[in-house]
Order: C-alpha cells, then sequence, then structure tokens
C-alpha cells in the first residue's frame, strides 16, 4: 500500500510524483512512436544510405542495463532498509549511465570521423535525432538521479522508501526499453 502525504490525495491510486513519472513516460512513448513511425516511412525513399552502427553502441546498451540492474539493486535495498546497498546501487546505476550517454558521444565523433555527417543524408539525420533525442531523455533521467542519490547519501528517509527509489527506477527500467526498441530498429533497417 502506497504512503501519501496528508495533504496529498490519491489519483487512481497513485500520488502526484507517480502520476507525473507515469504520465512523462507516455508522451516520451508518443514522442518516439512519432519518430519511428517517420524514420520507416522516410526509409522507403531513394535518397536513403543506411548508416552503419557503430559497434561502440553494443557497449553503450550494455551500460544502460548495467544502469537498470543497478537501481533494481538499489530498490532492492530500498525495500529491505539496507541503506548501503542502496546507495551502491544508486552509485552503479549512475556510473554506467554517465559511461552510456558518453559511449553515445564516441559514435556521434566516430561516424562523424567516417563522413557520416548530419545532413550527409536523411539516415544520417535520423540516426543523430533518434541517438540524441533519447540520450537527452537519460540525460533528464540522470537529474532526478542526482537529486534522490544526494538526498539518499543526506539520510533523507522519504528518498530511502521503495517507492521514492522505485520510480526512479521505473523511469530508468523505460529508458532501457525505449533504448532497446530504438537499437533494434536502428540495427534491422
Amino acid at each position: 500500500m502506497n504512503s501519501y502525504p496528508a495533504s496529498e490525495k490519491a489519483f487512481l491510486g497513485l500520488n502526484h510524483a507517480q502520476v507525473f513519472v507515469y504520465v512523462l513516460m507516455t508522451v516520451i512513448s508518443i514522442l518516439f512512436l512519432f519518430i519511428t513511425n517517420a524514420y520507416l516511412f522516410r526509409m522507403n525513399f531513394q535518397d536513403w544510405s543506411p548508416v552503419p552502427i557503430p559497434s561502440l553502441l553494443w557497449f553503450n546498451t550494455i551500460c544502460l542495463a548495467l544502469a537498470s540492474v543497478g537501481m533494481a539493486w538499489s530498490k532492492s535495498g530500498a525495500k529491505a532498509t539496507d541503506h548501503q546497498k542502496t546507495k551502491v546501487g544508486l552509485a552503479i546505476a549512475g556510473v554506467f549511465v554517465v559511461v552510456f550517454v558518453s559511449g553515445q558521444t564516441w559514435a556521434w565523433q566516430e561516424l562523424n570521423a567516417s563522413g557520416y555527417f548530419l545532413s550527409s543524408n536523411p539516415a544520417n539525420t535520423f540516426f543523430y535525432l533518434i541517438t540524441a533525442l533519447h540520450a537527452f531523455h537519460v540525460l533528464g533521467g540522470l537529474v532526478a538521479w542526482f537529486v534522490v542519490t544526494f538526498r539518499v547519501f543526506k539520510g533523507d528517509a522519504t528518498m530511502l522508501q521503495p517507492e521514492s527509489v522505485g520510480l526512479l527506477g521505473a523511469y530508468w527500467h523505460y529508458m532501457l526499453l525505449v533504448w532497446g526498441v530504438l537499437f533494434a530498429m536502428l540495427i534491422t533497417t
């Protein structure tokens, strides 16, 4: 059962933070559905020349998966009231997300060095758009991670609750799912 502050009324059994995060994930889903639709439509034109997928993206994907594992570990620690495990899980998640975003930047640099510039052809434009938008949303999650982690390390009892860490973890897992779908689309088309 969720515990709500006395001043907060539940909406469909969800508190304000949960409603915000779930609405945010819905909006992000719609954005990526539109972009995916445009990508699949646009690739049928004559001027489409597929972008070679940098092998670094496989490593980046593993890093994002490990960040998700770190968040799951953190939530597990919060459920067991093991504050050290919660902190370690958050730290692992943060490190691997920073590596993921850095790796995306290196992959873009690798493509640029090989002559695959943003405006060279529509496939390049879509590749950069899709990966940059995803990285932007991961960075947004990193801001939330920083706030939660800072408060957890300060001993904030609210942030040490499984619901708080779990909500951040839900967004983290969602970003992994979105990346998995996008990455699968990029490597198969």
